[in-house]
């Protein structure tokens, strides 16, 4: 079922759906990164783990997307015309959602939403979509995204309850 927060109009062509799909992973896997690295600078090693296997599951959709791009023209989008409703893509977590207090538990559920938003969207465009290579291509998308649900399930699953978020009296400024 689609996430009418995270997409209002139909996909029909392959070129229209690669351009998002590189556009969401890249955007992704660079969030992933630089949500790793912070938690790395902040000593929270379990929480930088989940982010940095995120960043790598990312980076290995790129390089299949980047093969499946070389033999299309894809259209080029401004930042505020692509076919989702949120200012980031459905599968990028918004910087001011994590902090260096996260902890592993959070930061699972707050993968998992976006992941969730992920596969939702693409399995939008799979329904919606008229033309069959798209709705395959899409539901497959889809389908990858919800590996990445499931694994996060399981690590879910592994938590218990909260493993100790931190309250700071005396916060950082900065996060980078």
């Amino acid at each position: 079922m689609s996430d009418s927060r995270t997409q209002d109009t139909a996909i029909d062509s392959l070129p229209e759906l690669l351009a998002h799909a590189l556009a969401m992973e890249t955007e992704a896997a660079e969030r992933y990164e630089e949500l790793a690295d912070q938690m790395e600078t902040h000593r929270k090693a379990g929480v930088a783990a989940i982010f940095r296997r995120l960043e790598k599951e990312e980076k290995a959709h790129l390089v299949e997307l980047d093969e499946m791009c070389s033999r299309y023209e894809l259209p080029h989008y401004a930042p505020w015309d692509f076919k989702w409703t949120t200012g980031e893509s459905p599968e990028a977590i918004a910087i001011d959602q994590v902090s260096y207090k996260l902890s592993v538990r959070g930061a699972v559920e707050l993968a998992l939403v976006h992941e969730r938003r992920a596969a939702d969207f693409y399995a939008g465009i799979a329904q919606r979509a008229s033309d069959d290579e798209v709705r395959i291509l899409a539901s497959q998308f889809a389908a990858e995204e919800r590996e990445h649900i499931g694994w996060l399930e399981s690590c879910l699953a592994d938590c218990g309850p909260d493993d100790g978020a931190i309250d700071d009296p005396d916060p950082p400024l900065s996060q980078e």
